[in-house]
């Protein structure tokens, strides 16, 4: 049965960017990028249903724009009231979009947690319970951190939704026990992966595609540039190994308000025949830079459903993660081989950990990739189509 799916993220999005949503940033980056919101939408449109992407933005004028995939992308203007650290964000123009003219609303973004206040996962859940079915997904945070009267909202808002889509045991069990959310509407899955073009390769293989030095030692980031990313310490960890390895490279592959800082850094310290920044490209190209890598950095406290560390992972790519979440604590096993754990913000561990894998072959297990093979692009869009069946009828 076809259905109308509103793809949701609760975030105002000129703030996750860190620039507005012009017409321009639009056409040219989102309705060009590989980001799971996108990579849910192609597999919803697999099933033959019609996904519509909304993103909430400043810019007052809602406007309709076509992804890549085929999709519709909807900028919708949102307000932005500041409030001490955590801003409320408010947009009517939303749910006036959705009511009556979508079959199921569906969050694709994880993090709505303002800790002191309501946020727009707590308002559209609040207008369309009983309404319209509801999907959330749920990447963490640290609910310790709620105030009392928040937990109990945010409880309440988790209850409105007819199903949960977690991607860590230990999250789940958050869901479970803190917000007395029942088995029947949790989902373990993690964010479709194209299995297609995130695989193992050869460096012989990768020879004409990127520009590398088979003789060098890559070290790799992907992600925003930006703070609560571990950027910093890893920066740090970098410059104290190189100075005893001229072969180590690292790579970080991303934009973000951190650019210049980063750059300044390098040039700071002598760097710039060891750091390579590359900027934003496109997924083919990322796909590469894991084949030809030593190892993965996601160093950071911000987490969620960890994309890069599934890329990693089915690309056959050792990962060196922070136990700061969850699901870094289920994909990330050093028995396994595909990585190691290390507690946040310690620089010691981290450089013993980057020692200890570049100076060994690495060798990973086939255990987590396919589990994480089990959420290719196709087989997610199957495993939606059984819920929005279950829900719906």
């Amino acid at each position: 049965m076809y259905m109308k799916i509103a793809l949701v993220s609760s975030f105002l999005e000129d703030e996750v960017y860190k620039k507005k949503l012009s017409d321009n940033f639009m056409e040219d980056v989102i309705c060009n990028e590989n980001h799971f919101y996108h990579r849910i939408a192609k597999s919803i449109r697999m099933q033959n249903h019609d996904p519509v992407v909304f993103y909430m933005s400043v810019i007052k004028e809602k406007k309709i724009f076509t992804h890549k995939y085929g999709h519709k992308i909807i900028r919708i203007p949102a307000m932005r009231i500041p409030f001490f650290h955590e801003s409320i964000v408010y947009s009517s123009e939303l749910i006036h979009s959705i009511q009556n003219n979508f079959d199921i609303c569906q969050f694709v973004s994880g993090y709505y947690v303002n800790y002191k206040i309501p946020d727009m996962f707590d308002y559209v859940t609040y207008k369309f319970n009983k309404k319209i079915p509801l999907i959330a997904r749920w990447a963490g945070g640290n609910y310790k951190w709620l105030f009392p009267i928040r937990k109990q909202l945010k409880k309440k808002s988790l209850n409105y939704c007819n199903m949960i889509i977690c991607s860590g045991n230990d999250e789940i069990n958050i869901l479970k026990n803190e917000f007395k959310i029942p088995d029947e509407k949790i989902r373990h899955m993690y964010n479709p992966i194209d299995i297609q073009q995130f695989k193992p390769r050869k460096k012989n293989e990768i020879i004409g595609k990127i520009d590398f030095d088979p003789d060098k030692k890559y070290l790799l980031y992907v992600g925003q540039l930006i703070q609560n990313h571990g950027i910093e310490i890893m920066l740090d960890v970098f410059k104290t190994i190189s100075k005893n390895d001229k072969k180590l490279i690292l790579v970080l592959i991303g934009d973000g308000p951190m650019y210049n800082e980063i750059k300044q850094y390098i040039d700071r310290n002598g760097l710039n025949d060891s750091i390579e920044l590359k900027g934003r490209l496109n997924h083919e190209i990322i796909s590469y830079y894991y084949n030809i890598s030593s190892a993965l950095f996601h160093v950071g406290p911000s987490g969620g459903m960890p994309n890069v560390i599934m890329e990693s992972i089915v690309s056959g790519l050792p990962v060196i993660a922070s136990d700061s979440t969850a699901a870094n604590k289920d994909l990330v096993n050093e028995k396994e081989g595909t990585g190691i754990l290390v507690k946040l913000n310690d620089k010691l561990e981290l450089e013993k950990a980057v020692l200890k894998i570049i100076d060994k072959e690495r060798k990973i297990s086939t255990v987590n990739a396919d589990f994480i093979r089990k959420f290719s692009i196709e087989n997610y869009g199957s495993e939606m189509n059984k819920i929005y069946q279950e829900i719906v009828f």
